[in-house]
């Protein structure tokens, strides 16, 4: 939210030009909605990869101890890609949520 305000308060001349000239508030809102979706795609790559190549070696250290009191950790595995798969769909949703948020805060179209 905070990155999109400083992006449109960069860009208030650049949509002051567009509105001039006649441009729609969709077309006006749409860079700062794709924007979000990347920051918010860019902020779950770090846990993916947490989880893609952490997971693994925290399972190989802690399981054979949590199996001698009666636990046990998934296997790395499939889990892995859907659990970074929604963590990339999540990623995207907020960033773009938070861009529509700060548009509606700060832009005002």
């Amino acid at each position: 939210s905070n990155t999109i305000r400083i992006t449109i308060l960069s860009r208030e001349r650049e949509i002051q030009i567009m509105r001039l000239v006649g441009a729609k508030n969709g077309y006006i809102r749409w860079p700062f909605f794709l924007e979000g979706g990347w920051i918010g795609l860019l902020g779950a790559i770090l846990p993916i990869g947490l989880i893609i190549f952490g997971y693994p070696e925290v399972y190989r250290v802690l399981n054979p101890v949590l199996l001698r009191s009666n636990y046990s950790l998934l296997q790395p595995g499939q889990f892995m890609i859907q659990i970074s798969a929604i963590l990339a769909v999540l990623g995207i949703l907020i960033g773009s949520l938070g861009s529509v948020i700060s548009m509606r805060r700060f832009l005002k179209v």
